[in-house]
């Protein structure tokens, strides 16, 4: 797993590096993030589907790639979302806006998520599964040319 994890990062400095960016901490530690990532879900019906709407707040001058990106040399930095309960979720479907077209001449086109995101997901829980919902977003944001770490949020809704 980890081979896999150090594969992904050299695979997205490479991609920034081409890109003409930079990984910065930005003042380092946690608590620094530029974005505000919160989730909110319906109560799941008596079918176990459920509503999640997970909504990104992206300070200005900020952004975080789309999903797609639209560019595979940024794949893996696209704003991901993914979920977990006591017992397996199953049929996930995750409705990404389609973000804005950036045109860079070195990085060819992109999409990225700026300001106020929400990602729409429906899922199905298991049958009488009232364990709370683990909600992970991994997203990576970047401003001019410095990008911060990829971020991983942990959230969960009833």
């Amino acid at each position: 797993m980890l081979h896999k994890t150090v594969g992904a990062a050299a695979l997205l400095l490479t991609a920034l590096a081409l890109a003409g960016l930079t990984l910065e901490a930005e003042g380092g530690g946690k608590g620094k993030s530029q974005a505000k990532v919160t989730a909110s879900a319906t109560k799941p019906d008596a079918d176990g589907k459920q509503q999640v709407t997970v909504t990104m707040e992206i300070n200005k001058p900020w952004h975080a790639y789309a999903n797609p990106p639209g560019n595979d040399t940024l794949a893996e930095a696209a704003t991901k979302v993914s979920f977990k309960a006591a017992a397996k979720v199953e049929d996930v479907k995750v409705e990404y806006p389609p973000g804005k077209l950036e045109s860079d001449k070195v990085a060819g086109d992109y999409r990225i998520y700026e300001g106020t995101v929400q990602i729409k997901a429906t899922l199905r829980r298991a049958k009488g599964d009232t364990s709370p919902l683990e909600v992970r977003v991994d997203f990576m944001t970047c401003k001019d040319k410095i990008c911060l770490p990829p971020e991983t949020v942990n959230l969960k809704v009833p």
